[in-house]
C-alpha cells in the first residue's frame, strides 16, 4: 500500500508539473485585423477590430499589440454582438482585458453548448482595460464559445476586450464572487466607503438563502473617506454572507469591515445645513410621496443608503410635525426584482377605494429594471411599514425608454383618481377607480415648453386665482434649464378630468431660476382648513451633484414653500416663499434698520452660527441697476445684481468659495428675467452651504447652493454712488426655534 501510495503521489506530482508548464493558448488578440474568427451581430464593433481610440471616444490604454474589439463605433448609442467560433477548453483557466461600460448589458460571456457559464463586464467604468480570469477547470475538455455582448445605450454604453487567452495560471488580481462570513452577534457591520472607488455588486446572504437583491457599493480600495451601517440586528444568531461579485486583491475595504454595536456619525459637518433636511448619512435626491396624514408631514426621498453618490435608489422616510424638524424614519421601500425603487407619490385612501383598508398610504413608485414600470405599495401604519402590492406593476412598460415617476392625486368632481406620468418628452394622464387598474387619458407636451432634456416628475394641482380655480403643471426637466442643468418648468391652465390644456403665455416659464431646485412636488391630504399648496424641491444639480464638497452625506432639500398665483406685471406667474412654520421677523427679535447706516453690514455670530434671514426694500427712483452681496472676511461672496435696464437679475458664484470641485459649478453667471419696477423687496435665507433669494414675495426665485471657507458675516451694497437709492427696513432675523 505504501508503495501504491507513493507511485499515485509522484504521478499526481508530474501530472500537475505537466500541466503547470503547458504554453498559454492565444484564443484571440485580434491581431489579424479582422472577425474571421467571429459572427458580427449590430453596428456596434465595425466592421474589424479597432486600433485604439475611435471618434469621440477618449484614450483607449492597457490593451495588448495594436489592436481590440471596440464598441464605441458610431458612439454609445451603438449596440452589437461579436460570437466566436466554438473552441476546445485546454486549459484550467480563461483570462482576458476588459474595458469600458459596467453596465450588465456590457459584457463578454462564456457558453458551454447552450449554458452560460461565467460573465464578466468592466470592473471600473474606464477606458484602461483590467485582466480578469475566470476558472474553467470543471469544462476541461469540452466544446465551448464566446460572446461579447453591447447592448446598453448612452453613457458608458460600449465594452473593450483584448487578449483572450487559455493558460494554467489565474493571472487577475480581480477575485471574482469573493465571500466573506461572519456570525453575527452586533447590529451593524460597518462598511469603510471611498467615493472614489468602483462600485462592486455586494449580495447579502442569510444561512446561504439571498436577502433582497446585490447593492453596488464603493469599498475602499486606497483610503476610507466614511463609514456607513448595514443593519444586521435581525440575523443575530445566524450566520450571514457578503458575496462580492468582483474583489481586488490587496483592496483595503475587504480586510476593514468590522462588526459593531455602535455607528458613530458626525453630523456637525462643515456643510451639514442648519435648517435644511438633510439624510443622516448617504446620498439623497428627488422628493417622493409626499403625503400628510395623522398631524405628520411624510417625506420620502430618493435614497442611497450605501454611499454619498448616486445608485441603489431605496425610499428613505422622514417625517415632522411643522416641515422643519424632522425625525428620521426606517427605509420605507427597497429594491426588489423588479427593478430600484424611483420617484412617485403617496396618497391617502380615505374610502378604501383599493381595497388594502380604510385611511391606507397608498405609494406610487417606478420600479426601474430592464424597463421602467409602475408600482404600488400600502401602509396601514402611517407610513411606518409598507406591503408591495403582489400584482406589481400596475403599469407596464408601452416599450418608453424613459417611463416614470407617477404623481396621484384624488379627483373629487368625477370621483377617481388621476395619475401624471412622465413619458419621454410629455406628460400622460391616466385614470382609476381603485388605484389598481388605470386607464389611458390624454398626453400633454409637445410643441410647447422646454425639450431639450428627458421630462420628469410632474404634478398637476389646482391654485386659486382672481376668484377662478386655475390647473398648474410641474414638469422637470434634466438638462435644459434656463442655466443648465436640471429645472423645473411650469404650465397654467385647464382641467377637465380628461385634458389639460395650457393658457397661452410666455413657455417656458420656471418655478426658480437658480442652479439648484429640481423634482419639487406638492404633498398631498393637505387638510382644507389648511388651503395652502405646499412644496419641496432637491437643492442640488445633476451638473455637479455627485461632487459637492460634502462628506457623510450628499444633498439636502430647499425650504418648504407656500406656492399661489400672482400677476408680475406682464402674466401670472407661479409665485413660492417659505412657509410659516420657518418663522418671519414677527416671531423673532431682528435687528432693524431704517437705512444704511454703514456698508457693508456686518453681521453676528449669533446670527451666522445658527442660519438667518435678511430682507430689505431697494427703492431705485433713477437708478437702472445695483447690486449686493453676501460676503466674508476671506473675500469669499455671493453677488446679487439687477438691471432694470437689460431686465436681469443676475447671481454670481464665481468666488463664492469653494467651486473647483466641478468645471461647471462656478460658471456661467446664473440669470433669471426681471420686470422693471419701481421697488423690489428682497429675502435672502441664508444656510452653511445655500442662499434662497425670493424677490417681491417669490414672484422670482433664485435658490443657489454655495460653499464658503467661513460664514458670510457682511452684506455688502454698491449703489453705483448714487445717494438717491433709498434702501429701507433692512432687517436681519434668525430661524425660527433652532
Amino acid at each position: 500500500m505504501r508503495k501504491f501510495s507513493l507511485y499515485n503521489f509522484l504521478s499526481l506530482l508530474v501530472l500537475t508539473s505537466c500541466q503547470n508548464q503547458e504554453p498559454d493558448l492565444m484564443i484571440e488578440d485580434f491581431e489579424s485585423v479582422s472577425f474571421a474568427n467571429w459572427t458580427v451581430e449590430g453596428d456596434a464593433f465595425g466592421e474589424t477590430p479597432a486600433q485604439g481610440s475611435l471618434s469621440g471616444e477618449q484614450l483607449v490604454t492597457g490593451f495588448q499589440g495594436s489592436y481590440l474589439a471596440n464598441s464605441f463605433h458610431n458612439g454609445d448609442d451603438s449596440r452589437g454582438i461579436l460570437t466566436s467560433k466554438p473552441f476546445r477548453i485546454e486549459r484550467d483557466f480563461i483570462n482576458f482585458l476588459i474595458g469600458g461600460g459596467m453596465s450588465e448589458d456590457t459584457y463578454i460571456e462564456l457558453l458551454v453548448g447552450e449554458q452560460r457559464v461565467a460573465k464578466s463586464h468592466s470592473p471600473v467604468e474606464s477606458e484602461t482595460l483590467q485582466l480578469v480570469s475566470w476558472d474553467v477547470k470543471a469544462y476541461r475538455g469540452q466544446e465551448a464559445s464566446l460572446r461579447i455582448v453591447d447592448n446598453q445605450r448612452g453613457s458608458w454604453g460600449h465594452i473593450l476586450i483584448d487578449a483572450i487567452e487559455q493558460s494554467n495560471q489565474y493571472k487577475s488580481n480581480i477575485m471574482e464572487n469573493y465571500t466573506l462570513t461572519y456570525d453575527i452577534s452586533q447590529k451593524y457591520l460597518l462598511l469603510p466607503i471611498e467615493d472614489s472607488a468602483p462600485e462592486t455588486k455586494v449580495q447579502l446572504m442569510v444561512e446561504g438563502k439571498e436577502v433582497g437583491v446585490a447593492m453596488d457599493i464603493r469599498l475602499a480600495k486606497t483610503h476610507i473617506e466614511y463609514w456607513l451601517p448595514l443593519s444586521v440586528d435581525a440575523y443575530r444568531g445566524k450566520k450571514i454572507s457578503l458575496v462580492f461579485g468582483q474583489a481586488m486583491k490587496g483592496d483595503m475595504g475587504i480586510s476593514q469591515i468590522k462588526p459593531s454595536d455602535t455607528f458613530d456619525l458626525n453630523y456637525d459637518e462643515p456643510y451639514r445645513p442648519y435648517y435644511h433636511f438633510t439624510p443622516e448619512y448617504g446620498w439623497m435626491n428627488d422628493p417622493n410621496g409626499m403625503v400628510y396624514h395623522n398631524g405628520e408631514y411624510h417625506l420620502f426621498y430618493q435614497y442611497n443608503p450605501y454611499g454619498a453618490r448616486w445608485g441603489n435608489m431605496h425610499w428613505g422616510h422622514a417625517v415632522s410635525e411643522d416641515m422643519m424638524h424632522w425625525k428620521h424614519l426606517p427605509i420605507a421601500l427597497a429594491p426588489d426584482p423588479l427593478g430600484a425603487i424611483f420617484s412617485g407619490s403617496a396618497v391617502v385612501d380615505k374610502d378604501n377605494t383599493a381595497g388594502f383598508g380604510k385611511g391606507a398610504i397608498v405609494a406610487f413608485y417606478t420600479s426601474a429594471g430592464e424597463q421602467q414600470t409602475q408600482s404600488i405599495a400600502y401602509s396601514l401604519d402611517n407610513g411606518r411599514t409598507f406591503t408591495k402590492y403582489e400584482h406589481n406593476p400596475v403599469i407596464a412598460n408601452p416599450n418608453i425608454a424613459d417611463f416614470r415617476d407617477p404623481k396621484v392625486f384624488w379627483y373629487a368632481p368625477q370621483r377617481k383618481w388621476i395619475m401624471s406620468l412622465a413619458t419621454s418628452q410629455t406628460i400622460t394622464f391616466y385614470a382609476s377607480k381603485n388605484l389598481k387598474e388605470w386607464e389611458r387619458l390624454s398626453e400633454f407636451g409637445q410643441n410647447i415648453g422646454a425639450h431639450t432634456g428627458v421630462w420628469e416628475c410632474p404634478d398637476l394641482f389646482p391654485l386659486s386665482y382672481e376668484g377662478k380655480t386655475k390647473w398648474v403643471l410641474f414638469v422637470s426637466i434634466n438638462p435644459g434649464g434656463p442655466n443648465g442643468g436640471n429645472a423645473t418648468q411650469y404650465f397654467i391652465g385647464d382641467f377637465d378630468g380628461t385634458t389639460f390644456t395650457p393658457e397661452a403665455l410666455p413657455y417656458p416659464l420656471w418655478i426658480d431660476y437658480g442652479r439648484d431646485n429640481y423634482a419639487g412636488v406638492t404633498w398631498n391630504n393637505i387638510p382644507e382648513s389648511d388651503g395652502r399648496r405646499l412644496f419641496l424641491g432637491w437643492m442640488n444639480n445633476w451638473d455637479y451633484g455627485n461632487s459637492v464638497p460634502t462628506k457623510n452625506f450628499r444633498s439636502a432639500m430647499t425650504l418648504p414653500r407656500e406656492l399661489r398665483l400672482q400677476h408680475n406685471g406682464s402674466h401670472p406667474v407661479v409665485a413660492s416663499f417659505p412657509v410659516k412654520e420657518v418663522g418671519d421677523e414677527q416671531d423673532n427679535q431682528p435687528i432693524i434698520m431704517n437705512k444704511l447706516a454703514e456698508n457693508p453690514l456686518p453681521i453676528g455670530a449669533d446670527f451666522y452660527n445658527n442660519g438667518y434671514v435678511v430682507s430689505f426694500t431697494v427703492k431705485l427712483n433713477a437708478l437702472k441697476a445695483f447690486e449686493f452681496a453676501l460676503q466674508n472676511s476671506k473675500g469669499e461672496k455671493i453677488v446679487y445684481y439687477f438691471d432694470t435696464e437689460e431686465k436681469n437679475f443676475v447671481v454670481d458664484r464665481r468666488k463664492s468659495g469653494l467651486t473647483d470641485f466641478s468645471n461647471n459649478f462656478a460658471d456661467p453667471l446664473i440669470v433669471a428675467p426681471l420686470i422693471p419696477k419701481k421697488s423690489y423687496t428682497i429675502h435672502l435665507w441664508v444656510d452653511k452651504a445655500s442662499v434662497e433669494a425670493f424677490v417681491n414675495g417669490g414672484e422670482v426665485v433664485q435658490t443657489n447652493t454655495v460653499f464658503p471657507t467661513e460664514p458670510y458675516n457682511q452684506l455688502w451694497f454698491d449703489l453705483r454712488g448714487n445717494t438717491v437709492v433709498s434702501v429701507e427696513n433692512i432687517t436681519l432675523y434668525k430661524i425660527k426655534n433652532q
